[in-house]
């Protein structure tokens, strides 16, 4: 029987009304989930590789705050010295290698007190001139430390561990030549300990140079420099002794280009030239450095030796420090934080950092972990 067009028609059959909006309905329902699994899982990276930066960054801080304080103080045998001849001509008022390590505290942030965190993009303060930090024990604090607020501050002084010997030491009526072997790695401006475990000297290289045949280094004492030596002032040590070159840091949370959007990070201010107070003079803190960006706040407390028996009997804050020599420990507690908010991050929290707790402001949404260590001063507890 031959079909006509019109029962084509009455055969082929599509989709009701009724079976398209619930295929719509089922296909927006699975879009959804999609959508929604995609959303989280997105969310849960940004958590992780955030988490992943805190802890990469708190590592990166924790090492280099670890090293410089164990070897705090170590400057050869110029431990067995009582007295150390300074000749330079007049250093700076906060230049004191002998401390090994000094403080200064934060206000607020002592003992079992509660304080709130400044705003993430909160303005800087100058330690020296502000009195947003106490300190004991005679430290000074070089001007142009630009620190975040609620955070201590720490500064080590060390010898840089590589030991020269001093082959010949030639005196003259407007300099002194200090023939030294090759190893001593040190450079023009820098400053200098002598000493040969009786006596020791601290001094300043104003002119470095390598011998003709490479086998040894001179270095010249004179005034040329900044701040230079006191050449009517006679050396203590003999020929035989050690040459070390003095490092200083001041560690503290500060923030790129003292620019207060940026993120707070832990910076650090070697001895030597820089920009700011104390330019050309490398008796005195330079140009700071960042270490690692992420730290927003550090805790420390310095442990005492207060018997002689070369463990610590009490940790205390920089304020309460008396004497700094008899610092053998270090405690430091770091408040580290993500550069960016995540949604998983909600309501307020408290962070136990160190002795005090850290409350962040109440619309803050960004991660933060607390991590600690401590460190012994190998050099005074040998």
């Amino acid at each position: 029987m031959k079909r006509t067009i019109p029962d084509l028609y009455k055969r082929q059959q599509g989709f009701s009304l009724v079976e398209l909006m619930v295929a719509m309905v089922l296909g927006l329902i699975l879009s959804a989930g999609i959508i929604q699994l995609f959303v989280g899982s997105k969310q849960t990276y940004r958590f992780h590789d955030s988490m992943s930066r805190v802890q990469e960054n708190a590592r990166f801080a924790i090492d280099a705050l670890n090293y410089d304080i164990r070897m705090a103080g170590d400057m050869g045998c110029s431990a067995y010295v009582q007295n150390i001849n300074n000749t330079l001509d007049g250093p700076p008022a906060a230049f004191n290698p002998g401390a090994g390590v000094q403080g200064w505290e934060a206000l607020g942030t002592g003992a079992s007190a509660t304080f709130n965190l400044p705003a993430y993009n909160a303005a800087l303060l100058d330690a020296s001139t502000h009195g947003d930090w106490t300190t004991s024990g005679g430290a000074l604090l070089d001007g142009g430390t630009w620190s975040v607020p609620g955070s201590d501050i720490v500064r080590i002084w060390r010898g840089s561990g590589n030991l020269a010997t001093i082959n010949s030491i030639l005196p003259g009526a407007s300099q002194t030549v200090l023939n030294v072997t090759p190893n001593a790695n040190i450079s023009n401006n820098d400053i200098l300990l002598l000493t040969d475990c009786q006596s020791s000297d601290w001094v300043q290289a104003c002119n470095v140079q390598a011998t003709s045949n490479g086998a040894s280094i001179n270095g010249t004492l004179s005034a040329g420099c900044t701040p230079g030596n006191d050449v009517t002032a006679p050396l203590l040590t003999q020929a035989g002794g050690q040459l070390v070159k003095l490092e200083s840091f001041i560690y503290y949370v500060g923030k790129r280009n003292n620019d207060a959007n940026s993120p707070p990070g832990l910076f650090r201010r070697p001895l030597g030239v820089g920009v700011g107070v104390g330019v050309g003079n490398s008796a005195a803190a330079g140009t700071p450095e960042e270490v690692v960006e992420g730290v927003e706040s550090m805790q420390v407390l310095y442990g005492r030796d207060t018997n002689g028996d070369r463990q610590a009997d009490q940790y205390v804050t920089a304020d309460n420090v008396v004497d700094w020599s008899t610092v053998i420990s270090v405690q430091i507690a770091l408040l580290m934080v993500a550069s960016e908010s995540s949604d998983d991050i909600s309501g307020l929290v408290n962070y136990a950092v160190g002795s005090t707790t850290a409350t962040p402001a109440a619309n803050d949404r960004r991660l933060r972990q607390v991590y600690n260590t401590s460190v012994t001063l190998r050099n005074r507890v040998q």
